[in-house]
């Protein structure tokens, strides 16, 4: 069940399939700092609209008592804005309370991954572009596998990527030829693809 209330993301979900889809741990902390601004940005917005909604709830509240007279719509308009904001209030504290539990989750990715990063002494920028030759690589052995074992073969436009990465004859061509032969001793493959927690396997990738 791929149910995630009031978040964008469950844990599940940034640990197994985004900081795991990964190929270095530079790479998926750079995946996972990308989220946690994002989810910063949300909780900020949000403390903003609560300012908004009961400033509005004040407002309204303010027009009621102080106009008496004032004409009957004019009053259920004030009262409706009053109801409209307190009913939005418990989804907001909802999405509030995910969101920094989210941003919790993500914090904690991401510590686990520092002691394991090789760019962790240069600047965001600069280890966001360092770790790019390795984390391709990563994903281009990672395409190559899926796509050897799902139909047999890579597609040109697939192999082409390949072929433009400086590592290519090293490193690509003798893992693709690794897992050709283990395919031959192991007919469906299916255990080349299984995958341990992936903060560990990224470990092992430093």
């Amino acid at each position: 069940m791929n149910a995630k209330p009031h978040r964008t993301n469950s844990d599940f979900q940034l640990r197994y399939f985004l900081a795991g889809s990964c190929h270095t741990p530079d790479g998926a902390w750079a995946l996972m700092y990308g989220q946690k601004i994002d989810i910063e940005g949300k909780i900020k917005h949000t403390h903003a609209q609560k300012l908004r909604r009961d400033a509005k709830i004040m407002a309204a509240k303010d027009f009621l008592a102080n106009n008496l007279d004032a004409p009957l719509h004019e009053r259920m308009e004030k009262e409706a804005e009053i109801i409209e904001c307190e009913a939005a209030a418990p989804i907001a504290e909802l999405n509030l309370r995910a969101a920094e539990d989210e941003l919790a989750t993500i914090e904690r990715i991401m510590a686990e991954l520092e002691p394991l990063r090789k760019y962790s002494h240069l600047s965001l920028l600069a280890a966001n572009e360092a770790a790019q030759r390795e984390e391709w690589l990563g994903e281009l052995k990672t395409r190559a596998e899926n796509f050897l074992l799902s139909q047999g073969s890579i597609p040109h436009d697939q192999l082409n990527t390949m072929r433009n990465h400086p590592d290519f004859a090293t490193e690509l061509v003798p893992h693709i030829r690794q897992i050709v032969v283990k395919m031959k001793g192991s007919p469906d493959g299916l255990e080349l693809l299984a995958r341990n927690d992936p903060l560990l396997r990224l470990k092992d990738k430093r």
